[in-house]
């Protein structure tokens, strides 16, 4: 979908035109699949300025667009900045647009993203990273500023967005080297720090999985170094599986966070926010015409490790921390596939992981790993796919055109009763529904499918359209 330059009625230095800079790794850059209700309905009064161009859409570095995603590069994905803009319009006067200016290297210290950062240093580093690097000219803090300058022609900056640190993960140094980007972005610009805010998020927490949740703690150190620093909380949401990047839920659910932080900031208390923090519902997905199915006949309870396996009850028992599956001599090609699901008939409780390799070696290689984490379903996105050595944040690419293996990790000893393993293009989470109720009273708030609010109450449903909604965990029929 291209996104045509808008024609901002703003005059230079409006002070209805607000002004965010988003800085940071990855998760700033957005690691998740973006979806349709992502592009859909995106606020005219939601801005993004190209930091680089974009070849495929058009986008030009230093204009102005709607902010419909990808925000960062062309093909980056899903980031708090998306749902962070939403609910900012959401919440302020009609005649205040807000706007983005997005500056994100996967991979890259706070070191990378600092005044005084020396490109030739990039040298020693993996080509991925010195690609990712290229797009801003090897100076990621030189475009902001460049960019941000820019933006001062026609609006105001209010705030600064940070993700940054698992690169950083447990260095107690961080906070000052953050104070340090901040203040210099604050003189480099002319601004007054109490007039712009930071605001820095949490990374994926211990609790879920996180492989650098031990950094948080350094992270909620930063409103001690900077007095207008103001932390987001990461708590609660799901990952991806690498450990490292936020779910395309946990992203809206983070960018609707980072809103209500800054929106308390400006003195907004209690404001709307139309998305919902818990998943609407947890779809009973099915494989449909074209979808490639993983045949349980086929399945190796012994990839590792001496487990067994009972292909009509599809009940795996692995042994001690063994592995069962598919595997393949000459890999397979799920590369024109966006998800793979794998699901259970009952919640485990045997530290089961769902793990992909795209390399033949077993030992000693990066792999995706997922935990179930007592749950029975996971959805991993294959666009974008992450790969990592186990407990480590070194990630890379995983190569979803070579797959040879496909399987399930346990502690072993305990029975594990599988349901199904396919890959398809259809999001279970998008389409759907288990059940059905008609003629719903609820004083509680009405959701779409998509998890946004649409309703204060079903009463208040009113000209609404017909369809399924979601009110006090129930589904029902408009």
């Amino acid at each position: 979908m291209v996104a045509a330059a808008s024609v901002l009625a703003a005059t230079a230095q409006d002070k209805n035109f607000h002004i965010y800079l988003c800085i940071g790794q990855s998760n700033m850059e957005g690691n998740a699949q973006v979806e349709p209700m992502d592009r859909n309905n995106v606020p005219e009064r939601f801005k993004m300025m190209a930091a680089v161009d974009f070849p495929q859409s058009g986008r030009v570095k230093g204009e102005w667009y709607t902010a419909v995603p990808p925000l960062v590069r062309q093909n980056t994905g899903l980031t708090p900045m998306d749902y962070f803009g939403r609910t900012m319009v959401d919440n302020l006067p009609e005649e205040v647009t807000v706007g983005v200016v997005p500056v994100a290297v996967g991979g890259c210290k706070i070191e990378h993203l600092s005044k005084d950062f020396d490109p030739a240093s990039l040298a020693n580093e993996a080509d991925w990273f010195r690609n990712f690097m290229k797009e801003y000219d090897n100076q990621p803090y030189k475009r902001l500023i460049e960019c941000a300058k820019e933006a001062q022609k026609a609006g105001v900056i209010k705030g600064i967005l940070l993700h940054q640190g698992e690169s950083n993960c447990g260095q107690q140094d961080w906070p000052q080297k953050v104070k340090k980007v901040y203040e210099d972005i604050l003189a480099d610009l002319g601004l007054d720090a109490a007039d712009v805010p930071l605001l820095v998020g949490e990374v994926v927490t211990s609790e879920k999985g996180g492989a650098c949740g031990s950094h948080n703690p350094v992270v909620n150190k930063v409103p001690s170094v900077i007095p207008t620093a103001h932390v987001v909380s990461a708590a609660n949401l799901p990952q991806k599986g690498d450990g490292l990047h936020f779910t395309a839920h946990g992203y809206r659910v983070l960018g609707c966070r980072y809103a209500v932080e800054m929106l308390a900031a400006m003195g907004i208390d209690n404001p709307k926010v139309e998305y919902s923090e818990e998943m609407p519902y947890v779809p009973k997905p099915e494989p449909s015409e074209g979808d490639f199915v993983f045949d349980f006949k086929y399945f190796n309870p012994q990839i590792w490790g001496d487990g067994t396996f009972d292909a009509d009850t599809r009940t795996f028992v692995a042994g001690q921390w063994g592995f069962g599956g598919w595997e393949y001599n000459q890999p397979i090609d799920l590369s024109g596939y966006s998800y793979l699901v794998a699901e259970l008939e009952e919640p485990e409780s045997n530290g089961l992981k769902l793990r992909m390799f795209d390399t033949p070696a077993y030992f000693n290689v990066p792999i995706y790993s997922s935990d179930f984490n007592g749950a029975t379903l996971i959805v991993a996105e294959l666009n974008g796919m992450m790969k990592a050595p186990e407990n480590t944040s070194d990630i890379e690419s995983f190569n979803t055109s070579q797959v040879y293996r496909v399987g399930f990790w346990a502690n072993g000893g305990q029975p594990i009763h599988l349901k199904q393993v396919f890959a398809t293009n259809n999001n279970p989470y998008s389409a759907g529904v288990s059940y059905l109720e008609d003629g719903i009273k609820s004083e509680c708030p009405v959701y779409d499918l998509s998890g946004r609010m649409v309703a204060s109450s079903v009463d208040a449903l009113g000209d609404l359209a017909c369809g399924i909604y979601i009110s006090n965990g129930k589904k029902f029929v408009k």
